[in-house]
């Protein structure tokens, strides 16, 4: 690994490098696109990027970041584990090369809280953040009693795909209490699973969500989601190079739709949703993906009001591009991907 640009008679030869998982869903169906056009790709796994790594290999290529794949479900291990890919992204960041997300960006959106403070500062229309990183329980209730909120969604600062993510309201006549999450607590610990769990006994709530707060978290309020079928949806866009690239609906009994947990997934056209709304989804897909410099790929969860129909973005994730309608279909996501890459000007870099 010498040299990613170089130059083969008039043309510029961009090397184009995936750096992800090996096994992965991500890496196969990227590197089967690239393979299809005939773009080389080389690939780097996680495990190599370690103490001592030369990071001087990257220098002038076309670079995408994937996620690491992580199958540890305590979450005080996944802490750590996170901990480690911040600290990667930030080495990343130094490199002189192009990528198709940079590190800094990936970071941004990483991290809800600074997030949603850039989305509604810029008057994004979005669930709305509450509070961040209350102490515990009781003071997440005070929180919820000052603002009249008694319904709310409780969300780790740094995780995605659902983890640690808990919907949780409160009668405030009679105290009863409801959550829906994929968290359990065992021996004082709390894992993540592949389940929803709907909790109805206050004391587990409560040291749940002490266990949360523990981890860093915001609260947003819990909007009303659109109904189809008699399940409540929204919808995951993934929007690349200035555009909407595909959307797929999640549909769930409950207030938490992520696929994973054995939710439904819907072809967007059965909601027969009008051109008009079609529209606002992709400019506030737009307005909110322009706020964050380096971010060309995104993959964006966006609701519609129940009722009114209207567009509101509960989060963005700079790593949300893998669709399995997608890839075991026309894969079209990571073919453009691969193309983006191939063209990216590598050239001009310093």
């Amino acid at each position: 690994l010498r040299s990613y640009a170089y130059r083969v008679g008039l043309y510029i030869v961009v090397m184009i490098i995936l750096i992800g998982s090996k096994y992965s869903k991500r890496t196969e169906f990227f590197l089967k696109a690239a393979g299809q056009n005939r773009i080389p790709v080389h690939f780097i796994g996680w495990n190599s990027i370690q103490e001592g790594f030369n990071y001087g290999i990257l220098q002038r290529a076309a670079v995408k970041i994937d996620p690491p794949s992580c199958k540890i479900t305590e979450f005080g291990m996944m802490q750590e584990s996170l901990e480690w890919y911040q600290a990667l992204l930030r080495e990343l960041g130094k490199c002189s090369c192009k990528y198709l997300n940079t590190p800094g960006a990936i970071l941004d959106v990483l991290d809800k809280e600074i997030s949603k403070q850039i989305l509604q500062k810029n008057n994004i229309c979005v669930t709305r953040m509450l509070a961040s990183r209350p102490e515990s329980a009781a003071h997440l209730l005070d929180i919820m009693k000052e603002s009249r909120a008694y319904s709310v969604f409780i969300k780790p600062v740094n995780y995605s795909g659902a983890a640690g993510v808990a919907a949780f309201r409160i009668n405030p006549s009679n105290g009863r209490m409801k959550m829906y999450t994929s968290c359990r607590l065992r021996d004082g610990r709390l894992y993540n699973t592949k389940k929803l769990y709907v909790l109805e006994e206050w004391k587990e709530i409560l040291d749940i969500i002490n266990k949360l707060a523990d981890l860093g978290v915001i609260v947003e309020k819990w909007h009303p989601k659109d109904v189809f079928n008699g399940k409540s949806y929204d919808l995951r866009a993934v929007y690349q190079f200035g555009r909407i690239e595909y959307i797929v609906v999640r549909q769930s009994d409950g207030p938490v739709t992520n696929l994973h947990l054995n939710n439904q997934a819907a072809d967007i056209k059965e909601l027969g949703l009008s051109g008009g709304i079609m529209s606002g989804i992709e400019e506030i897909c737009n307005k909110a993906v322009s706020l964050f410099d380096g971010l060309r790929v995104a993959g964006i969860d966006v609701m519609l009001d129940k009722g009114s129909r209207k567009p509101r973005i509960i989060e963005i994730n700079g790593q949300g591009d893998l669709i399995y309608q997608d890839i075991f279909s026309e894969n079209i996501i990571y073919r453009k991907q691969a193309e983006f890459l191939k063209s990216m000007d590598t050239g001009s870099l310093k």
